[in-house]
């Protein structure tokens, strides 16, 4: 049995191959908190009403429990928090759901389950299966679009003024490299940028597990026993798994590795000008930097590939019922 090279009592349950330290639970929860409660500090603001994207995995539940716990902590900032799921309608998701809502009820705040199919008129399962082979597409890349702008309509009608979201440190180092490789510099500063600002309709996100590794998040999740889903989603495909792949690779030979990579991509982006003016989508109405939003380009194809006639919108009115009182308990 390894003991904690920190507390030097417990059982180790995760090793920390930079600092060639293992820790206990207790002191990894330490360690993340603090990481995780200095960019909370850093972002939250007196009354914020705080809408936490809630998927039921394992970083978003941790970000959840964190976000809970600093708000308790916190109490003269009067904070209010909601666990919201976007339910896309698949085995993964399904399986998902009733953690979140375990995990929600347990720490005594209110959760809400949006389901696309409701919104959007067709989940993403029934995308999946219209899917033919050889497209141009997949199922994954449709999913990430269409579920960034529900869970900011969501977030504007139920009044939030902040939503917390699971994205950890190797989430962020990836989907930088992945900007670059595309040639977006916007996508990428956007990404790497610390302050919190408003653009019209655009909800501010924050991510307080920017600086966690994903390892040590499902080491603490097993070790207490959080209600999560520890899985990846079997639709996941595409560049995100291949720099994964590399990027784990050489945090292996090279520990620190991805630390150092996001503090420099951060480096570089706080130099960067983001010239994309936030506009309105022609057809939706919803926040975008061109004429005609990315979630309606793809909700055009979606209706070629499903037979369905005419343009498929944001059904808003399921939202504003279920959210209409998300606050006031």
């Amino acid at each position: 049995m390894r003991i904690c090279d920190i507390c030097k009592s417990k059982e180790a349950v995760y090793t920390n191959h930079m600092l060639e330290a293992s820790l206990c639970s207790d002191c990894l929860m330490n360690s993340i908190k603090r990481r995780a409660w200095s960019v909370l500090r850093g972002e939250l603001r007196h009354g914020d009403r705080i809408m936490v994207a809630h998927s039921g995995g394992k970083d978003s539940s941790l970000s959840l429990l964190l976000t809970k716990e600093f708000s308790d902590e916190a109490k003269e900032l009067g904070l209010r928090i909601v666990s919201v799921t976007i339910d896309e309608g698949t085995l993964y998701r399904r399986a998902s759901v009733e953690l979140a809502r375990k995990l929600a009820e347990r720490l005594g705040i209110r959760h809400m389950t949006v389901p696309v199919s409701e919104v959007l008129g067709f989940s993403i399962e029934d995308l999946r299966s219209a899917i033919p082979r050889g497209w141009k597409r997949n199922a994954c890349t449709y999913c990430g679009v269409l579920r960034r702008q529900l869970l900011n309509a969501v977030a504007r009608e139920m009044g939030a003024t902040v939503v917390i979201t699971g994205h950890n440190l190797d989430d962020l180092v990836q989907t930088s490299l992945m900007n670059l490789v595309r040639g977006d510099l916007n996508a990428f500063a956007k990404t790497m940028r610390h302050e919190r600002k408003y653009e019209e309709g655009l909800i501010p996100r924050v991510r307080p597990l920017k600086y966690v590794y994903e390892r040590e998040v499902a080491s603490l999740v097993l070790a207490l026993g959080i209600p999560a889903h520890l899985g990846k989603c079997p639709l996941a495909q595409g560049m995100r798994i291949g720099i994964r792949r590399e990027i784990d690779r050489i945090e292996d030979s090279e520990p620190g590795a991805k630390l150092r990579a996001l503090r420099f991509l951060e480096s570089i982006s706080s130099k960067l000008e983001v010239s994309a003016s936030i506009g309105r989508c022609s057809l939706c109405g919803e926040p975008t930097t061109s004429n005609v939003c990315k979630a309606c380009q793809f909700r055009r194809e979606v209706s070629s590939l499903m037979g369905i006639e005419g343009e498929l919108r944001i059904d808003l009115d399921p939202i504003r019922r279920a959210v209409a009182s998300a606050f006031r308990y």
